[in-house]
């Protein structure tokens, strides 16, 4: 991102439009539409290898991901796991 800097030669025919807030934010600051796996991880465990999921729900930010084990995810949200 760089500073706005207005032209010093003023041209009537040039219509400069600032950048709105919306403009400004990153992708990842939007709200999710629906419920989305936005990661994928494996955990070794002294019981074996445990698969984990990060969910972005349906109106949280993706920065707010939330970690559940893969059983959880087929309990709570099945549309999300292919099967």
């Amino acid at each position: 991102m760089r500073l706005y800097e207005p032209s010093l030669i003023e041209d009537p025919e040039e219509k400069s439009q600032f950048p709105s807030i919306g403009d400004l934010l990153p992708e990842y600051l939007n709200e999710l539409q629906e419920d989305t796996v936005l990661d994928r991880k494996v955990r070794t465990t002294c019981q074996g290898d445990v698969e984990y999921l990060g969910v972005g729900l349906k109106g949280s930010n993706p920065s707010k991901v939330r970690w559940m084990e893969i059983g959880q995810v087929r309990e709570l949200c099945p549309h999300l796991i292919d099967t």
